[in-house]
């Protein structure tokens, strides 16, 4: 990654709040995988009334 002199890893916001890019990857796949364990769970109860 190149340097930006500190202004590259602060675009990021959370509810308003500037957070690192590595921090707002990280809370986006965590968020991403909550939502794919929900639909498993969902998908899960189909295959059972099935």
């Amino acid at each position: 990654m190149s340097a930006h002199h500190g202004r590259a890893g602060w675009r990021f916001t959370i509810n308003g709040e500037r957070v690192s890019e590595g921090l707002w990857k990280r809370r986006y796949i965590a968020a991403l995988e909550a939502e794919n364990e929900a639909l498993h769970e969902k998908l899960a109860k189909i295959f059972e009334l099935l």
